[in-house]
């Protein structure tokens, strides 16, 4: 009831916009210099975006954030501890669509190579069983999230697991079937990961991918268009903002592969052997393949879909750890398409950096799915989220010191600014935030949020110093006898973004 009744009493307050919005796509580029070292000094005008041959106006834009800062001090509290932005990764050992002999394969590998990770900290893993249901090894969500040293203690669970799930393929399940289960199981996950803070990750252990095809559309050698079930996929993928990066050790690759390929195309020296056994890929022969079919470009493709990349003979921990530096090196940039953009249909991006002798890796495809929710329905819906979520939401930075007052606390709030869409006309700066005071308790939230608009309408000058020392809220909040913690919530009205912040009062 006290959700229904916040979700209620915030629309009936006015504060949420009343007005269309335009709808915002994101990506997430990677640039590397000829070294393959991560280039993060560029500014916006440094990027073109053509958006299915139209341009695309870049409103908002992020450089990779700063590095490490110092630890928080005493009640002090942060939803980016020491200055990052938390990463999550699930790895999906996929034994559907392996082969056996590649199977076993990467169970060894796995009971080998996964006690070698530093920390398991926001790292989960699950199997995919031959009969496509999701079998967890380490689940996402306590109390799994609080055990850091799992990966140590990883070789028995694996391999009960293993000894259950790893028998003969069911005769039953046809190619159609096998496919919905597997992107099925790809997006429950990434529903899974959609309420942890930060940049998510799914690594996929996998063979190939494998299709079903619309007869009805053409198929000139880009399964992406022509497949079915590939746009909802999609859809959820960049709903939950999760990429997919598969990882294939097949004993039918050779190495070769580079990190950096054109878009659209196979890129190294990566080939199928000769007379491989394709049975996962689309029976079609890429621009690189030997005499069998090219079992790369899909796995390739899939990563270049979702945002993500495809790894090829690699161990999971070096995966993993060369996920989180990609996740502190990423660029945050936000345009917008032209009006009659969302058609229906998968759209492809193409982004260009004017530097000259660097490469970059991101998205190039997405589905460009119509959302006819209001401006206001979409903020209601981003900031009860931010409300229900067990976990802080760190797509704007919050950093808050706390100390004693009469009758509750004082707290002394700095939002980040580069995380807020500013508008700049004429000198003058303007944006506008809603702010939420949440009272939460040992079961949950404790009555309604106090609700408060903040019109920003900052000088050159105010603007020069909000972005050196952040955005300042201060006051003293009452707290009553049954609370245990306060939430402090921020939703930037332009671009839909929120933050949130949560610390013990007793």
């Amino acid at each position: 009831m006290i959700k229904l009744a916040f979700a209620i009493a915030l629309a009936a307050s006015g504060l949420l916009a009343q007005t269309p919005a335009p709808s915002l796509m994101y990506i997430y580029p990677l640039v590397f210099d000829a070294n393959g070292q991560p280039v993060t000094d560029l500014t916006s005008a440094d990027f073109k975006i053509v958006d299915q041959g139209k341009p695309g106006n870049i409103v908002f834009f992020h450089a990779p954030r700063a590095q490490k800062t110092a630890a928080a001090g005493k009640l002090e509290y942060s939803n980016r501890p020491g200055g990052k932005t938390p990463h999550a990764v699930a790895i999906l050992f996929d034994l559907m669509n392996e082969s056996q002999p590649d199977r076993l394969d990467m169970w060894h590998a796995l009971d080998k190579s996964l006690p070698k990770m530093e920390s398991g900290d926001s790292v989960y893993f699950y199997i995919l069983t031959l009969e496509g249901e999701l079998f967890p090894i380490h689940p996402i969500g306590p109390p799994a999230a609080d055990d850091h040293n799992w990966p140590q203690d990883v070789a028995g669970p694996l391999d009960k697991a293993m000894k259950t799930y790893s028998h003969a393929r069911p005769a039953h399940l046809g190619q159609e079937d096998q496919v919905k289960k597997t992107f099925h199981d790809l997006e429950v996950l990434a529903n899974q990961l959609s309420a942890l803070p930060g940049r998510k990750d799914i690594v996929w252990i996998t063979g190939g991918v494998q299709n079903v095809y619309n007869t009805k559309l053409p198929c000139n050698g880009d399964w992406v268009d022509c497949a079915l079930y590939v746009p909802h996929l999609a859809v959820t993928l960049a709903h939950a903002d999760v990429a997919v990066n598969p990882l294939s050790n097949s004993r039918d690759l050779v190495s070769g592969v580079t990190r950096y390929d054109g878009q659209f195309s196979s890129g190294g020296d990566m080939k199928a052997k000769a007379n491989a056994n394709d049975v996962f890929g689309d029976q079609q022969a890429g621009p690189n393949a030997a005499a069998g079919p090219d079992p790369t470009r899909d796995l390739e493709q899939m990563g270049r879909l979702t945002g993500g990349h495809a790894f090829f003979r690699q161990e999971v921990p070096a995966v993993v750890q060369q996920l989180a530096a990609d996740a502190g090196n990423m660029y945050e940039i936000a345009y917008q398409p032209a009006s009659d953009n969302w058609d229906n249909k998968f759209h492809v991006i193409h982004i260009n950096c004017e530097r000259k002798g660097v490469k970059l890796q991101s998205k190039e495809r997405y589905f460009a799915l119509p959302d006819t929710r209001s401006a206001a329905e979409k903020q209601r819906a981003a900031v009860m989220a931010a409300f229900q979520s067990p976990y802080n939401v760190a797509e704007i930075g919050m950093n808050v010191k706390v100390s004693p007052a009469q009758g509750g606390i004082h707290f002394d709030l700095r939002i980040d600014p580069s995380d807020v869409m500013l508008h700049e006309d004429g000198g003058k700066f303007t944006g506008g935030l809603v702010f939420f005071v949440s009272d939460r308790g040992a079961s949950g939230p404790l009555g309604d949020p106090t609700v408060s608009p903040l019109g920003l309408d900052l000088t050159k000058a105010q603007y020069d110093t909000v972005m050196k020392e952040g955005m300042p809220i201060s006051q003293d909040h009452a707290v009553g006898a049954a609370v245990t913690s306060v939430r402090l919530m921020v939703l930037d009205q332009n671009s839909e973004a929120v933050g949130s912040v949560t610390f013990p009062v007793k």
